[in-house]
């Protein structure tokens, strides 16, 4: 008792009024009397008998070595550490220490074994060495760290370098300083190498500038105009040097970023992101060389303008020559072939020009005007051969340039000499054009954004610092769902928690929808805004001051306008994690987030100054460490930025992240996004081709086509590829058969299920094929015997600039080679892929309807209650139904009826107010129940809600539901797109439905929603052992190839919009007409009827005369009114309605010519007629009868098209025969219309005027909307060897030149395609040889054979096809384009069609069907 009443003394600090209990205790004492020590303390009392808590001494008193204190355990009654912990607890300042050997100790020890002093890992595991198992061991290779993959070297020598696996003549000396570094670091000095590449492929196009330019000059310096052209020469010297002085200062800059220094610490990341840094380096080059390749041209048409004059010279001379003397006949033979001489004879030209002006000067005085102007040619031309021959030409200031950028690229090859093996990975090829040099480093610069893209590194931010990254995804996308995961690193300790700024998505003046991450009051808050009131969702469950100073995982979500924030801890001692969520809503209905894609800001990390932010994330800048992981599941860096702001990644370095501290990561796997591969070069470093040659890859996917395997080499290939969702085996290693094909239905071959399948291929004994999949044999092909020609091999996808193959979208978890294992990632080829797997890649979020297709499930909802429901959906159909339940006979339905969103719930029915929701366009709705009312909201914007009848409320429990249609509904099934649905479960939170976890799929596509038809109607088998085609296997033509012709593959858009019945449109142009030929002779007696729709005022609707129109019958429109006419001799017969008939309906008119008397009936009630005096006229009519206007020079010139359709056109009550010619007329569509010229299924051209010249030299950019896949779109024809045509063609746009030496052609295929009912913008520029083509920003560009003419002879430009004897004879496709087709400019001038010299055909100017 005297224990606690001296503790009571002087240990009490607080008594709770109602509790006799104490609330603190001071001095280490506890209880609740504060009657005893706390853990790790002691009693004692001192000689004054006062009692006091004092450390234990375990093994020493002092807190460093109290081990109680600390944590960690001590073996009993020994002052030495317990096992799995090492140090010396008996010297001050030193404590147990949890052993770490990377987790590559024996599995079978219950503790890792380490010294219990030093620490050093007495047991690795897995071929692993070091004091703490941190490397492979002496004679293997690999990651022992991350991947944990050490394999045994294949080296005569046993020796190979740890990390790579090469080969060393002896055993290399390994640095015992243990340093710990991220796996990344391992893939991102691939990055850095790609970094090399390019400054190497920027060397070769500036040679290429220097002998483009030096060989330009010489082949124009010879000309009367010399002195004019030497300063064009000297002003592009003065540019391309400026601009190739300004690129050696980024070369000095991208040198600078690689200090020796910083190769020689352990900071890997650190340069790695200078080098992504000087990847920006790359758009001031292509600035440069472009603005000395623009003057290089300007250079050019000065010096063809001096060739011209210098032709215009040999024909004077060759006047003053005839006049001399005819002791001047050898002189002037002299002059005659200096004259003639061509640039490539230098050696012989210089001796004759000597000659010449020996015998010149002899006859001064006698040929004085010969003389005067051949004296400066020959001068000019003497001193350019001079120099030549003395090497002395200007060309050396470009050389020295170049020499100077080559050893600033030599320097920086030194400064890094590890890197230089993937400077390789691309065949360097001659190149011939600086344009071509352009093109190439463009190419290059994207394939390094998309390297970029990838990196999984992150950025320490200072409190001052950050980044604006370029989300690369198209704002429409993030309407609907937005997710945006990242990792963060905070450190509580060093830098205490205040309210900070993470990032902010929206606008840049911080107005309109945005969302946000900061840090509040001690809480990770998620903001966002969608056009109302900000939510605020904090996640209270765990501070931020909490958190371990680790890398956690964040995950922002938005559905509609219900929001969660996601948080997951990494634990430090086990398996398990942490994982906190938040949810929230906005008030209202509004659901979709839309951004303005001009306007829209992606920062981290704070803000730039004249950047707004809304007043919620007004807040400091972060102090910490972000990395970026994923927009909608579409991987992100922050190394793919736009720009940073007081960024210093050398003072600030990158926090290391283990990649194995989520559950989600610890199995090593590569996810591929369908644009990137991994490429193994010279396979046979790690295992040699044999009797037996194996691969071996892991996949998992829900992908229907992807590449899996591709190995090439000229003709010859090995394809294994997801077709359809069954694996495909196609090769052809040079059999006289041509290709093999493998590939079957069999339910062991479809591996799109989301789970990982094994799949191997064995080569036996060089001729026989054996397929594997999950180890089970599945089928052999035996073949003719021939050895495997290939080094390389694809995983996974192929350069897309090459190829019209479809990349893998999923994951590999492993790949192997002759039982071998390659870490794809560590490979130099490799571009575009990242590690992980996560499950998102493999949830079916979206799905395709065919009409006669629908989805089920069950689930705990009650729609007549309590109820929301939202989905996406694209249709062209204005009827279908898109949800639906059923109870008894009570249903809930949401469905498309005529085009309007219907909402029905026992019989209540909510109507939206529009009526056009089948446009094709993607539209969100949300649906809702509640006690009071239906609601129902399209687009955020068109809103209707009902008053719910009362009604007993049904019980909770599982009720099944349709998507896209029913088994029993009487609604025909949806055609078209739903994706991101979610409904109001009882039992989870609302997040987008899984299609793939649905019970029932009749029919359903569940990849991404096709624009075209569904995929099963797109297929077509080839046969098995097919002859081999033109085009091989990547879809590459040689030079002199053209395209071959293949199937047609329907559009998405009917090429036959919904149109009346007999009737056709006319007008948009002023002669928009059909002609009939077989008529009556005589008009005299003649019964016409029609039936007309229109809104025009004016034109003329239909016309007959004779050859001289002494007599005519016309029927036209005036102010809205028809007016039927004919004359008899001097005299007219005119009937007008007194009524307007341009309402847009249709109207039933006969017109009657009945000798003098004129009768017009409108609608079977109006009847008007009128007579002329004296008896009848017989006239005879021309050849040819007009209907909706005629032909130029016609009707006194002053008869135009009326606007409008007409049907149903009869004389004496028989139809007329079949129409002769058509000019701008088309069918009569129905349903909404837009802006354009519409060229129909039938057939029809345009010729426009010849203001608009398609030369050597012209840019012509066009906008179409195909609704057929091949079609002829433009066509100049000059001579039967000269031509441009273009055309597409099964996707791709083509253009085939022939300039009157050969043909040649280039061309682009889209990603999405042609046919997918949107809008593609097509640029052609043409510069003499050069011929440049741009498809919705994917360039491609053909280099043809140089031609000398300088004839620019105007053509014909025909628009939309052309007659068929002018198009050339190998074009893949020959007939008419059929589509919408707007916005034609040719340099920079608009092109009206309304004004073209000819519209012929089935084509209407001015308007197109909208769906």
């Amino acid at each position: 008792m005297n224990f606690v009443y001296g503790f009571l003394e002087t240990r009490v600090a607080q008594l709770t009024p109602l509790s006799p209990t104490i609330q603190s205790c001071q001095d280490h004492t506890t209880g609740n009397f504060c009657e005893i020590c706390e853990d790790g303390y002691m009693p004692d009392v001192n000689t004054y008998g006062r009692h006091s808590c004092r450390p234990c001494a375990c093994p020493l008193s002092i807190p460093s070595n109290n081990q109680t204190i600390i944590g960690n355990h001590l073996a009993s009654s020994s002052p030495r550490c317990a096992p799995g912990f090492s140090g010396n607890p008996m010297m001050i300042g030193d404590s147990c220490k949890r052993c770490d050997c990377n987790g590559n100790s024996d599995p079978n020890h219950i503790f890792n074994e380490c010294h219990n002093v030093t620490g050093f890992c007495q047991n690795c595991w897995g071929d692993t060495s070091g004091a703490n198992c941190e490397r492979c061991a002496p004679g293997f290779y690999g990651d022992a760290i991350s991947a944990k993959n050490c394999r045994e070297c294949d080296c005569a020598s046993g020796h190979c370098d740890m990390h790579t696996g090469e080969c060393l003549p002896e055993a290399a000396m390994v640095n015992p300083c243990n340093i710990s570094c991220d796996e990344c670091i391992w893939h991102l000095t691939g990055d850095l190498r790609l970094s090399n590449k390019t400054l190497d492929q920027v060397k070769v196009s500036v040679l290429n500038i220097s002998t483009g330019a030096a060989a330009n000059d010489r082949l124009k310096y010879y000309n009367y105009t010399a002195h004019r052209l030497q300063q064009a020469n000297t002003t592009a010297m003065f540019f391309t040097l400026n601009a190739l002085q300004r690129f050696q200062l980024d070369l000095d800059v991208v040198v600078r970023f690689f200090p020796p220094s910083d190769l020689k610490g352990s900071d890997a990341n650190g340069f790695v992101q200078k080098a992504l840094v000087a990847a920006n380096v790359y758009n001031n080059i292509v600035q440069y060389i472009e603005e000395a390749n623009i003057t290089g041209l300007t250079t050019l048409d000065l010096a063809t303008r001096a060739e011209d004059a210098t032709n215009g010279i040999n024909t004077q001379l060759g006047f003053l020559k005839t006049q001399s003397d005819n002791i001047f006949k050898e002189s002037i033979s002299l002059h005659s072939e200096q004259l003639g001489m061509t640039f490539f004879r230098l050696g012989r030209t210089t001796k004759r020009l000597e000659l010449t002006k020996e015998v010149a000067e002899g006859t001064l005085n006698r040929s004085v005007e010969v003389l005067q102007t051949i004296t400066p040619i020959h001068e000019k031309v003497e001193e350019w051969a001079t120099n030549m021959k003395n090497q002395d030409y200007s060309a050396a200031a470009f050389d020295r340039a170049v020499v100077s950028a080559g050893k600033a690229v030599e320097n920086l090859s030194e400064l890094v000499p590890e890197l230089l093996d993937k400077l390789r990975v691309i065949e360097k090829k001659p190149v011939n054009n600086v344009t071509t040099n352009i093109m190439r480093i463009r190419e290059l610069i994207a394939q390094a954004r998309s390297v970029a893209k990838k990196v999984q590194v992150s950025m320490k931010f200072n409190g001052q610092s950050s980044v604006e990254v370029q989300p690369h995804i198209n704002v429409a996308d993030l309407k609907t769902v937005t997710t945006i995961s990242l990792f963060i690193r905070v450190d509580p300790d060093k830098d205490p928690i205040e309210d900070r700024f993470i990032f902010y998505l929206g606008d840049r003046n911080g107005k309109k929808d945005y969302m946000g991450l900061a840090i509040k009051n001690d809480n990770l808050v998620y903001i966002y805004n969608l056009g109302g009131e900000d939510v605020e969702i904090p996640l209270g469950s765990k501070p931020v001051s909490q958190w371990p100073p680790v890398f956690n995982l964040i995950k922002v979500e938005r559905l509609g306008r219900h929001g969660k924030v996601f948080l997951t801890v990494p634990s430090q001692t086990s398996t398990d994690e942490q994982k906190f969520i938040q949810k929230g809503e906005a008030f209202g209905t509004d659901s979709l987030f839309n951004l303005d894609p001009e306007d829209t800001v992606f920062f981290v990390g704070g803000v730039p100054a004249d950047v707004r932010l809304p007043p919620a994330l007004s807040l400091a800048p972060f102090v910490g460490c972000i990395e970026l992981a994923s927009l909608n599941n579409d991987v992100i860096s922050l190394y793919n930025f736009k720009q940073t702001h007081k960024m210093d990644v050398v003072a600030s370095t990158p926090c290391p992240r283990y990649d194995l501290a989520f559950s989600q990561s610890r199995i090593a796997s590569y996810l591929f996004d369908g644009t990137g591969y991994a490429l193994i070069n010279n396979m046979e470093r790690r295992g040699k081709f044999g009797i037996v040659t194996r691969f071996d890859i892991a996949v998992r996917t829900v992908a229907n086509n992807g590449i899996l395997l591709l190995m090439v080499t000229e003709d010859k290939f090995f394809l294994l590829e997801l077709k359809n969702g069954f694996l495909r085996l196609m090769y052809d290693f040079g059999f006289s058969g041509g290709p093999i094909v493998m590939e079957s239905n069999l339910p062991k071959l479809q591996i799109n299920d989301a789970r990982y399948h094994e799949v191997s291929v064995i080569y036996h004994y060089s001729k026989k094929i054996i397929l594997l999949v999950d180890k089970s044999h599945v089928k052999s092909m035996e073949n003719e015997k021939k050895t495997l020609p290939f080094s390389d091999i694809y995983i996974g996808g192929i350069v897309t600039l090459l190829s019209s193959l479809m990349g893998l979208k999923g994951c590999v978890k492993g790949f192997q080679f002759q039982k071998k294992d390659f870490n794809l990632l560590e490979e130099p080829g490799t571009i575009g892929i990242s590690s992980g797997c996560p499950e998102e890649s493999f949830m079916s979020r979206k799905a395709y309807f065919t009409g006669e297709s629908y989805l089920g499930s069950a689930a705990k909802i009650s729609p007549f209650d309590a109820f929301e429901g939202g989905l996406n959906f694209r249709t062209l159909q204005p009827t279908g139904l898109l949800f639906y339940h059923i109870e008894g006979s009570d249903e809930f339905t949401i469905a498309l009826e005529n085009g309007a969103v219907v909402l029905n719930s026992r019989g209540t029915r909510v109507k939206s107010h529009k009526k056009q929701y089948n446009d094709g366009m993607t539209h969100f709705l949300v649906a809702s129940a509640n006690n009071d009312k239906y609601e129902l909201v399209v687009d955020d914007k068109d809103k209707h809600e009902k008053k719910r009848p009362s009604s007993p409320a049904s019980a909770s429990t599982v009720r099944s539901f349709y998507l896209g249609g029913s088994p029993s509904s009487s609604i025909k099934n949806f055609t078209g797109c739903i994706s991101y649905a979610y409904i109001s479960r009882q039992d989870r939170d609302i997040e987008p439905e899984d299609f793939q976890k649905y019970t029932e799929n009749v029919q359903t596509s569940l990849q991404d929603c096709p624009v075209e038809r569904p995929p099963a109607a797109l297929l077509s088998k080839h046969s098995k052992n097919s002859a081999k085609s033109n085009q091989g296997l990547l879809g590459l033509n040689s030079d002199d190839q053209k395209p071959g012709e293949t199937e047609e593959t329907p559009c998405y858009l009917s090429a036959r919009p919904h149109a009346t019945r007999h009737a056709h449109h006319y007008g948009g142009i002023a002669n928009s007409r059909q002609e009939y030929t077989d008529i009556p002779e005589s008009l005299a007696e003649s019964h016409f009827s029609l039936s007309l729709k229109t809104q025009s005022s004016f034109g003329l609707i239909f016309y007959a005369s004779d050859e001289a129109e002494d007599n005519y019958m016309a029927l036209f429109l005036s102010h809205g009114k028809l007016v039927y006419t004919f004359n008899l001799g001097q005299q007219q017969v005119k009937v007008k309605s007194p009524e307007k008939y341009n309402d847009g309906t249709w109207h039933n008119v006969i017109f009657i010519r009945d000798g003098n008397l004129g009768r017009l009936i409108i609608d079977g009630l109006t009847l008007l007629e009128d007579r002329a005096q004296g008896s009848n006229v017989s006239w005879h009519v021309s050849s040819t009868l007009y209907v909706g206007g005629v032909p130029p020079g016609r009707a006194q010139n002053s008869a135009y098209s009326f606007t409008g359709c007409v049907k149903n056109f009869q004389l004496n009550g028989q139809w007329l025969s079949s129409v002769s010619q058509a000019f701008g007329v088309t069918p009569c569509f129905e349903g909404l219309s837009e802006p354009g010229t519409y060229f129909s299924e039938e057939g029809g051209y345009v010729v426009l005027d010849d203001t608009f010249n398609l030369g050597r030299k012209f840019e012509l950019v066009v906008e179409v909307r195909p609704r057929v896949a091949s079609g002829v779109l433009l066509h100049v024809y000059t001579a039967a060897e000269e031509y441009l045509t273009m055309y597409i063609h099964q996707g791709a746009v083509v253009v085939l030149v022939n300039n009157g030496v050969r043909e040649f052609f280039t061309q682009v295929t889209p990603r999405l395609g042609l046919c997918d009912g949107s809008w593609h913008r097509i640029t052609v520029i043409r510069d003499a040889n050069v011929i440049q083509l741009d498809v919705d920003s994917d360039v491609n560009h053909v280099v043809g054979p140089l031609y000398h003419s300088t004839q620019n002879a105007r053509a014909p430009v025909f628009i939309g096809g052309a007659p068929e004897s002018l198009l050339p004879e190998g074009i893949a496709t020959r007939r008419a384009y059929t589509g919408c087709m707007r916005n034609l400019t040719v340099n920079e001038s608009q092109v009206a069609f309304s004004k073209a010299a000819l519209v012929s055909g089935a084509v209407s100017v001015g308007s197109c069907p909208a769906a």
